[in-house]
């Protein structure tokens, strides 16, 4: 291999890298910068600031605010940049295949709580800028849910192959139940509003999903 190759490569890995790097610089700052300053006020300048990147750099990487904030959002639920789906990591993947409906229910909650306990404060944010009428950010928001009920889905599809599912409910209802009853709305309301602590709101959450779904269970209302 020539000299000009080799330069070539070891420009090439050393801008890969620079890149994944201002990549990484850029999400961290901008979670830091909205929950700091909410929505309105993590502009792409300050973003950029915080990160020490210039503004171009923030364009050119992830191309417009909301695009920013999704990415941002998607990242902190996961808690990286890999393109794994949440209910295939390991938070989630091994308890689809517990036999009992009442330990797949509490390993999920369990671990939804984990997350939200690292995106709290940053949903929050997104939740005010939501309601305030933040077009862009009401869509985002939305497909986030939309994406949550799908994993949802799955958990309670692995309730109802255990045979614990109550036979009142079908997938579909148990799901949008489950996703209701979890979702990250209601834990900001524990936290913020009611001052819960995490412990209180995850053994509130498990006894809430198996009241809800198992057959052992009734079912509220």
């Amino acid at each position: 291999m020539s000299d000009k190759a080799v330069k070539r490569r070891y420009d090439n890995a050393g801008r890969a890298a620079r890149a994944a790097a201002n990549r990484a610089a850029v999400l961290r700052a901008g979670q830091e910068v909205l929950v700091e300053k909410g929505y309105g006020g993590a502009t792409m300048a300050a973003i950029a600031r915080a990160a020490g990147v210039s503004v171009e750099t923030v364009y050119k990487g992830f191309g417009s605010k909301i695009e920013l904030v999704g990415q941002i959002l998607d990242q902190a639920v996961v808690g990286d940049d890999a393109p794994v789906p949440l209910i295939e990591r390991a938070d989630f993947g091994g308890m689809l295949q517990a036999e009992s409906g009442a330990e797949i229910l509490a390993e999920f909650c369990r671990a939804s709580c984990r997350i939200l306990e690292r995106i709290g404060p940053l949903i929050g944010a997104l939740f005010i800028a939501a309601r305030a009428g933040e077009p862009e950010l009401r869509a985002l928001m939305a497909e986030a849910g939309r994406r949550r009920l799908a994993d949802f889905t799955r958990v309670v599809e692995a309730v109802a192959r255990s045979g614990a599912l109550h036979p009142d409910l079908d997938v579909t209802e148990a799901s949008e139940s489950l996703w209701t009853v979890g979702s990250p709305e209601v834990y900001v309301q524990f936290r913020d509003d009611l001052g819960w602590s995490h412990e209180r709101y995850q053994a509130w959450l498990i006894r809430s999903a198996r009241a809800l779904l198992l057959v052992d269970a009734q079912p509220p209302g």
